[in-house]
Parts: structure tokens; C-alpha cells; sequence
């Protein structure tokens, strides 16, 4: 996973428990680019990848370590960060939903 996605240093971060399965997060450094390509217009106060502040690092998901499929999270902007604080769900540990 860490040797694909460019990533220097990498790390596991934490579990997070769903009511269907969990999810097993690593949080990486270095100049892996966010999956996806969108090439929308910059958004106001959108923090770089690896600029300290909320996209400093890169994180990646899967459900189970065993399995070797690690999905990328997307970087996060500021618009992200209000929604979530509005955000009262319990997690599914279902990654497409």
C-alpha cells in the first residue's frame, strides 16, 4: 500500500467500530496525491496535502488488515468540516455508503 501510493512514512492510526463491520485506519506523510483526480477550482481555505493543518497527512481505510485492499480518503475542505459537526449517525463499516 505505502510503496503504490508514494507515501514516506506510514502508521496505524486507529479502529473505528460500525455497526456492520469495522474500519482499520493508517495515516501516512509524504507526496501521495489523493485518489480521484478531481480538478474542480481551489476552494477558499483548502489546506494542501502535507501543509500542517487538516490535510496534513493522508489516510487510507479497509475493513479488515487481512484482506490488503487499503481505500484513500479524500482530502478535506473547509465545507467537510462544518457538515460533519452537524453529523449524529453511528458508523456502518460499509465503505461504499
Amino acid at each position: 500500500m505505502a510503496a503504490s501510493a508514494g507515501v514516506a512514512n506510514l502508521r496505524f492510526w486507529g479502529k473505528v467500530s460500525g455497526t456492520k463491520q469495522d474500519y482499520y485506519i493508517a495515516e501516512g506523510t509524504g507526496e501521495a496525491a489523493a485518489e480521484g483526480g478531481e480538478s474542480a477550482e481551489p476552494v477558499v481555505g483548502f489546506e494542501s496535502r502535507g501543509t500542517p493543518g487538516a490535510n496534513q497527512f493522508g489516510y487510507w481505510v479497509c475493513n479488515s488488515p487481512d484482506e490488503g485492499k487499503w481505500v484513500a480518503l479524500p482530502d478535506i475542505s473547509p465545507d467537510d468540516i462544518a457538515a460533519s459537526r452537524s453529523i449524529k449517525v453511528l458508523f456502518t463499516g460499509d465503505l461504499n455508503r
